[in-house]
């Protein structure tokens, strides 16, 4: 199971949960995560943040980043998130609110 976290650039939100989905799909049709679908929670408070739950099949994370289905639409994601540095927290606990969301996966 992977976690991706994705920081969501302010104005982006509805392009970022069109294209979040266009990558599932393709995922799926090239065999790279199981047939489940993956899991999506959005964060309540700013900043914007979806954190993303997959089963990657075992060995192909690699291969995926490279395979050119993949790249213009990750290319696309990417120009949607922002970078982040997390805040220091001195005891090293961090609790979050988020909720459950459900995205159409495209076909």
């Amino acid at each position: 199971m992977t976690f991706g976290t994705y920081y969501v650039r302010v104005g982006s939100a509805e392009e970022f949960e069109r294209v979040l989905p266009e990558s599932w799909a393709a995922l799926h049709r090239l065999g790279f995560i199981a047939e489940e679908a993956p899991l999506l929670f959005r964060s309540v408070s700013a900043p914007l943040r979806h954190i993303e739950l997959a089963k990657w099949v075992p060995g192909v994370m690699g291969p995926a980043h490279e395979h050119p289905d993949l790249i213009p639409i990750w290319t696309r994601l990417a120009n949607l998130v922002e970078p982040h540095t997390p805040a220091v927290v001195d005891r090293g606990l961090v609790f979050d609110e988020f909720v459950p969301e459900v995205l159409n996966a495209v076909a």
